[in-house]
């Protein structure tokens, strides 16, 4: 709670009286988006999955960094995947074979100076080597949130539990895909996958996610993303004339906000069987008497 304000001595009232007395507490606290870096050893696991990743990570707080360390000279290939995903890479030379830990080392110099001179929440590690271990360890003691990210394969349980979180780049291509979203990004505009993409990474256990929250992961994934330039002047109007997505309100008043799910393909609606059509039954006859 900060300096109270009392308006009256500042300034009288056009008739002559002084205003009434009022107080206004000022406080320094305001709320902030948690800051993400995420920090890839490229030689380790590659940019299989990296989308996905990214996906994923979307609904915890706003990528400030995102880096790439390897010896690009070796990997131009990789250049268009850099810029599509606005990755910085960060060149290591290769004088021998025993330089293949520069990029670890180097990844681990630049996550110790972001602890301390940037206000990095949450840090993704993205890599398999257990090396990082110490890393890991360091960050969380300092109140930081880790999660990591490396091949399953490779990938050893003392990193694993070692994070806050870890995620299986192998998932990506191994777990089915919500049937819902899997047929619309097929057949979706590239706006309509990019809510397909928020939807999957914002929603709950329940397959629900609330409006602001689907919005906000949107516009982390294309920051171009603008609803009014698609002709719609609310993003809840938006959002109802998506045929992918139902709009529907929460049964607490106190919530304004909307919430989304996927809607139902043909074929998940449930088929309802035809009624059955019994045939009247003919009325009994009285036995014949001979």
């Amino acid at each position: 709670m900060g300096t109270i304000i009392d308006l009256s001595r500042l300034r009288k009232h056009p008739t002559g009286q002084p205003f009434q007395t009022q107080e206004i507490p000022i406080t320094t606290e305001t709320k902030r988006e948690k800051q993400v870096a995420v920090l890839i050893d490229f030689e380790n696991v590659g940019f299989g999955s990296i989308q996905w990743l990214f996906d994923q990570t979307s609904d915890l707080g706003r990528i400030i960094v995102r880096r790439a360390y390897a010896d690009w000279t070796t990997a131009t290939s990789k250049r268009n995947q850099l810029l599509e995903f606005g990755i910085e890479p960060i060149q290591l030379f290769h004088s021998s074979s025993n330089s293949k830990n520069a990029s670890d080392i180097r990844l681990a110099i630049d996550a110790i100076d972001l602890l301390h001179r940037s206000a990095v929440d949450i840090f993704v590690i993205v890599s398999s080597d257990t090396d990082f271990v110490p890393l890991v360890s360091r960050l969380r003691s300092e109140g930081k949130v880790v999660i990591g990210a490396g091949r399953k394969a490779t990938t050893s349980r003392t990193l694993v539990i070692s994070c806050d979180r870890f995620y299986y780049l192998d998932d990506d291509e191994k777990k089915p895909q919500t049937p819902r979203a899997t047929t619309r990004t097929s057949t979706s505009t590239p706006k309509d996958a990019l809510l397909v993409r928020a939807l999957q990474a914002a929603m709950n256990d329940e397959g629900k996610a609330v409006g602001s929250r689907v919005l906000q992961a949107m516009q982390r994934l294309d920051p171009s993303f603008d609803y009014r330039a698609l002709g719609h002047s609310t993003y809840r109007k938006y959002l109802e004339a998506s045929p992918d997505v139902v709009v529907s309100r929460p049964k607490d008043t106190s919530i304004s906000d909307v919430l989304v799910e996927f809607a139902e393909s043909e074929e998940e609606k449930p088929k309802r069987k035809p009624p059955v059509r019994r045939r009247r039954a003919s009325p009994s006859r009285p036995p014949s008497t001979p």
